[in-house]
């Protein structure tokens, strides 16, 4: 888990570095630079949404686990 927590941050500074450069590339009217920023952020926000997914995911799955081991020692 804390490897995905670190993956999470790591990608959360990916997409402020690149809205950030975003924002330097417009200024400055370097349009190559823009559409790698734009392709780098949005990289960054699937890998984020792929990440969240699969954590919820685990973490739905421990709660279920532990509901059946609880409802089998009740019985």
């Amino acid at each position: 888990m804390k490897k995905k927590i670190a993956l999470n941050t790591f990608y959360t500074l990916g997409i402020v570095i690149s809205v950030i450069g975003l924002k330097w590339a417009f200024q400055n009217a370097n349009y190559p630079v823009v559409g790698l920023l734009i392709a780098t952020g949005l990289f960054f926000v699937y890998l984020k949404i792929n990440i969240v997914k699969e954590v919820r995911a685990s973490i739905k799955e421990k709660e279920n686990s532990l509901k059946s081991s609880v409802k089998d020692e009740t019985n």
